[in-house]
């Protein structure tokens, strides 16, 4: 019975402060509350409160919440009182550690726990009705709870009024939107939404799992709760990653040589602008680049990017790392932790030992513990997850992992990533397309965004990735555009800089600007 208490008193005070932080949390919920609807006899006078300024306001209170206890204090009996201060207090410090939260997963589980109370609540009305023979107000209990059953029903009328204006609210709000990733990456790709499955491809050893690993950090920098799950790696290759990530160091102090967006303008020695950085040729006359040496008096120009006259390539520099220690690791972890809050979270499994159901129940234990929501859910990868049936096989397991995968991301109300092979034939091709999906075709159908990384030998020399988009659900995409990423995977660096383009060493497209 404790802990049951406890997870009521967990729901309460979580709902609670939803109504006072979030004006969807009041929209979505608020019309569901009954005076007996929570355990805590003094949660009313809050929700009241809340109730009362919403509905003057259209918004929740927020911080204002303060000034309502300020102004009706005096009108409270002392128990009320302490309560209700004590958790004020609490919630201040909430609005200093927490800028963001979960709102559609509270939404979610407010409207739960409120048709749970009002069904407790209803059953026992009825029973001492019933008992007492007094069957009319039985009826008019069960009547009661129509409206309820209603007002929290999952079917809507999209094209009703008050739809339409949840709609725009939500959209002018971008309350779905999560994050994108930085430059010209995140304007390629889009934004990240929740709810949303995102999956991406590649053959072996195309950097699937340190872009899987970026998406992390990047969601992690906006100040959102990640769960990043890995089924390749122990926690010490993990953390070793993600150290390297965040420090840009390694174990030696050198030099190390990092790739640079240039003009091929610039290489070609065609360009003939004054603001230009070199004035030398890099190419030769047959229009290869030469191998990188420090000692080049070459300078690579990007004057004119962003305009029409760039025409994108790539190239070097060199950058002075010193080695990683302790006491520097440490300070730049803190730092980050002070910035971007505690919001991380890393398991490892071993290989085939976890299936979705088993991550589910793990988040749910995370939540009990530590009252821990995840916003984004990062798992590499799928396709060496444990199958959720051990009586499927073949390509039913893995439609049927792609599947709970999706729900997943629906019953959390997160994002969702994940990864799959191509298969064998894609490893010598240019672009990986949709055909190239190994295994089942039908995780295609399965993902809001199917995302692919590109990668000749020559571009892995010469310290580069293309990002395509294979499938979309809504946006249209062309499977031969492509972003260029620039990377230094032996520092962790996984998203250097990014330029939107098409094929960048296509001769034809070059012959065009010489």
């Amino acid at each position: 019975m404790l802990r049951r208490r406890q997870i009521n008193s967990d729901i309460e005070e979580k709902v609670l402060t939803g109504l006072i932080v979030s004006d969807k949390v009041c929209r979505d919920t608020l019309k569901l509350v009954r005076k007996d609807t929570f355990i805590n006899p003094y949660a009313y006078v809050i929700v009241k409160w809340v109730a009362d300024y919403y509905k003057k306001y259209k918004k929740a209170p927020s911080k204002h919440i303060q000034d309502l206890y300020n102004t009706e204090k005096n009108k409270l009996k002392e128990e009320e009182s302490v309560f209700i201060n004590s958790f004020l207090s609490k919630l201040s410090d909430q609005f200093e550690s927490e800028e963001k939260f979960n709102e559609d997963y509270l939404i979610d589980k407010a409207i739960s726990y409120f048709k749970k109370r009002a069904l407790k609540n209803i059953s026992e009305q009825v029973e001492s009705c019933v008992e007492i023979d007094k069957l009319d107000e039985a009826e008019k209990a069960l009547q009661s709870y129509r409206q309820i059953s209603k007002d929290s029903a999952k079917f809507i009328d999209p094209f009703s009024d008050e739809e339409i204006k949840k709609f725009f609210e939500d959209e002018s709000n971008n309350s779905n939107i999560l994050f994108r990733m930085p430059g010209a990456l995140g304007d390629f790709i889009g934004d990240f939404e929740r709810s949303t499955l995102v999956g991406i491809m590649s053959p072996a050893k195309r950097g699937k799992s340190f872009l899987l690993e970026e998406i992390a950090i990047q969601a992690f920098f906006k100040k959102l709760k990640v769960v990043l799950i890995s089924l390749e790696m122990s926690q010490f290759m993990m953390k070793r990653r993600l150290l390297r990530r965040i420090t840009a160091q390694d174990k030696e102090t050198k030099d190390y040589v990092y790739p640079c967006f240039d003009c091929f303008k610039n290489q070609m020695n065609t360009c003939t602008k004054s603001e230009r950085s070199s004035r030398i040729k890099l190419r030769d006359e047959a229009g290869e680049k030469p191998s990188y040496d420090p000692e080049m008096k070459y300078i690579p120009c990007t004057a004119c990017r962003g305009k029409k006259d760039f025409v994108p390539e790539t190239w070097f520099t060199t950058i002075h790392r010193t080695k990683r220690t302790l006491s520097g690791t440490r300070k730049i972890a803190q730092g980050m932790r002070q910035m971007f809050r505690d919001n991380f979270r890393l398991v490892c499994y071993p290989k085939f030992s976890a299936n979705v159901s088993d991550i589910k129940s793990d988040l749910e234990t995370l939540e009990f513990n530590e009252d821990f929501i995840p916003d984004i859910i990062v798992i590499d990868y799928a396709d060496i997850l444990l199958p959720e049936d051990s009586r499927l096989t073949g390509r039913d397991r893995y439609d049927e992992t792609w599947k709970m995968l999706g729900n997943l991301a629906f019953s959390k109300k997160c994002l969702v990533v994940s990864a799959s092979q191509t298969n064998r034939a894609s490893a010598d091709k240019k672009y990986v397309t949709q055909t190239d999906v190994a295994e089942d075709w039908r995780k295609m159908a399965h993902v809001e965004l199917m995302i692919a990384i590109n990668q000749t030998s020559q571009e892995k020399k010469e310290g580069y990735i293309r990002v395509s988009v294979v499938a979309g659900r809504e946006d249209e995409f062309d499977q031969k555009k492509s972003c260029v990423v620039l990377q230094n995977l032996k520092l962790g660096q996984v998203c250097l800089d990014s330029e939107i383009a098409y094929i960048i060493d296509d001769n034809k497209e070059k012959e065009k600007t010489k």
